[in-house]
């Protein structure tokens, strides 16, 4: 592969995501101007925007099926096709039923990039979850930069259009990069040079499993709880609107900052499993602290920390150890990863209307309890999730590791070799037993966790029979001289 393709597949992707955080906002930022184009009221607007869940919901499964059987390239180009229809004609439409289609239109853009790109990124690169990471500090910026061109518009009295018609001339010249490169080939090329996938039993993939899907859930879930009532709450304990509304900035600040360090943290040490543990423990420090106090500093502080945890890349790292684990379903495993994050885009804010009717209740402390369910996931993967080697060295130092382990266990059985010659001897037994051989033989394919190496772990135990029929001989010999 060659690594100018490298790069232009790598930018691309990262382009996506970077119109892909114009796009989160971009509806909400034009809102009063959609409303009027539709001749609708805000509320009926802000009804339009749940399309994009439904098309996600939708979609994410389709997508993933595509981008694992039809290619990653055909998933993106539906992806930016997609985005681009919206982007285009979503400013210009006049129609509720029209706009309504085209947020699902965008729902399902976001479904199909998610489906390729994850895959892509974790196939082409030795650093996998570093860059999956970083796709979350591209959204960052595109969410930073689009309310300044709103506000830039809005103050030169030109047409709100043209905020998206910015993200849409990104992806039209992205959309000339992906089709003239060629994703397959990349793809099959750099995927036999990649890592094998992580090697876990059966019950302890069932586990990581589900662990991890509801990881998808219960970690867009926290963020989706503050930062829809982070403001209004703080504003209810006594605290200023400007303070109220800086805890939102300083959420995003401390993201970003996040994305920074565990990028940084993750090329360099082979640390996932203990910072993914790490944060889940912070952010769920950081939701209580900020939850209990009515200091200004310290909410400031726990406001900026939670940013750098629980939006910091977390579920991106998730994402990735589910791909490591099931590397033949990829885009599969996006989408499904995915589809529990839209339940969560859903149902919280049913979740915390209801919640907000109960006397006394503290909104914010009950967002802790997603942080909880995120922290026992933390705790799940760090238990059942093996290290991955991060280079040859790492696999050898692996390997010596099990070796010497195994020299111990053979120490162990050679000492108990030495107790079955005293008995045979005594019995005046045959050092050879094939028939015995043979039941340890059978023994070992019904146990042997992975059925694929039943006839190595054969020849193995096969191995040790003889030498230690060779041991007993000697000895038998040594006792009878």
């Amino acid at each position: 592969m060659k690594a100018s393709q490298n790069i232009r597949l790598t930018t691309g992707l990262y382009a996506n995501y970077f119109v892909h955080g114009f796009g989160m906002i971009i509806l909400t930022q034009n809102l009063l101007q959609l409303a009027h184009n539709w001749s609708s009221t805000l509320t009926t607007a802000s009804f339009i925007l749940s399309g994009i869940g439904i098309g996600r919901l939708v979609a994410y499964l389709l997508m993933g099926f595509i981008s694992d059987h039809f290619g990653r390239k055909t998933s993106l180009l539906i992806g930016i096709s997609t985005y681009l229809i919206f982007l285009v004609l979503t400013p210009i439409n006049h129609s509720l039923s029209m706009a309504y289609a085209l947020t699902v239109l965008m729902g399902i853009a976001n479904s199909a990039l998610d489906s390729a790109t994850y895959p892509l990124l974790e196939e082409v690169s030795k650093k996998g979850t570093a860059n999956t990471v970083l796709l979350k500090a591209f959204i960052s910026t595109g969410e930073f930069l689009l309310p300044m061109i709103v506000l830039f518009l809005a103050n030169e009295h030109l047409w709100f259009g043209l905020s998206f018609m910015v993200p849409a001339a990104v992806l039209l010249v992205n959309l000339i990069n992906i089709i003239t490169l060629p994703v397959k080939e990349i793809r099959d090329k750099t995927i036999q040079a990649t890592k094998p996938a992580l090697q876990v039993s059966s019950g302890k993939k069932v586990i990581l499993l589900i662990a991890l899907l509801v990881y998808g859930f219960s970690s867009m879930a926290v963020m989706i709880w503050f930062t829809q009532w982070i403001t209004i709450f703080a504003e209810g304990i006594g605290f200023s609107k400007s303070v109220a509304h800086f805890l939102l900035s300083l959420y995003s600040l401390g993201s970003i900052t996040g994305v920074l360090i565990v990028v940084s943290t993750l090329s360099r040490f082979n640390v996932k499993k203990l910072l993914f543990l790490g944060l889940n423990i912070l952010s769920l420090v950081a939701i209580v602290t900020l939850a209990l106090t009515k200091n200004v500093l310290l909410a400031n502080l726990a406001a900026f920390f939670f940013g750098l945890s629980a939006a910091g890349g977390l579920m991106q790292i998730a994402l990735n150890s589910l791909l490591t684990i099931f590397p033949n379903r990829k885009g599969l495993m996006t989408g499904t990863f995915f589809i529990f994050g839209s339940i969560a885009s859903f149902t919280v804010p049913i979740i915390t209307g209801l919640l907000i009717k109960v006397p006394g209740l503290n909104i914010i402390l009950a967002d802790a309890s997603m942080a909880i369910l995120s922290l026992l996931v933390a705790i799940t993967v760090y238990i059942c999730l093996p290290n991955e080697s991060r280079s040859l060295a790492d696999a050898r130092k692996t390997i010596d590791k099990i070796d010497k382990e195994i020299l111990q266990l053979i120490d162990q059985r050679f000492t108990a070799v030495s107790d079955v010659i005293f008995y045979k001897e005594k019995s005046t037994l045959a050092i050879q037993d094939l028939k015995r051989e043979g039941i340890i033989l059978d023994k070992i394919a019904k146990e042997s966790p992975r059925k694929e190496l039943v006839p190595y772990n054969q020849a193995i135990i096969q191995a040790i029979m003889d030498q230690s029929k060779k041991y007993q001989a000697a000895k038998s010999n040594q006792l009878n001289k």
